[in-house]
């Protein structure tokens, strides 16, 4: 059964550590950080008449369907890089904690991997059937 939890673990960890990989590359688009907006210069105009809602848009940095709107049209916002970046923080611990309690199978620095135990002497490991007595 060791060998089996040992298999478990294994592709557990993997899958762990594939997860965070997608995750990771997803958060890393939203976690740089906006450019600073340009503003015209006093006293010159926009041409454009739909530029004004779109900036006057982007002034907003804390309403959450802002950022869900930014993120869907491929903006940067700052909620959305604020956030990230803290999802990205949490990616790390999640990966130190892999590391520290989850090992990477295979040979470490210091030989090989752990070996698993041989099964106990007398023991096949096969069906055992066993009496079971019901009282009333």
């Amino acid at each position: 059964m060791s060998a089996d939890h040992d298999v478990l673990v294994a592709e557990l960890r993997a899958l762990a550590d594939a997860v965070l990989d997608r995750l990771e590359q997803t958060v890393q688009r939203f976690a740089e950080p906006a450019p600073p907006p340009t503003r015209p210069a006093p006293g010159a105009t926009t041409e454009d008449p739909a530029a004004a809602p779109a900036s006057a848009a982007s002034d907003c940095s804390w309403c959450p369907l802002c950022a869900v709107a930014a993120a869907v049209r491929g903006e940067p916002h700052e909620l959305l890089t604020r956030l990230a970046t803290q999802i990205a923080a949490l990616i790390a611990l999640l990966r130190d904690l892999l590391a520290r309690y989850l090992p990477s199978p295979g040979p470490g620095p210091d030989g090989p991997g752990p070996q698993t135990p041989p099964p106990a002497p007398g023991r096949s490991g096969a069906f055992v059937p066993i009496s079971v007595t019901i009282r009333r």
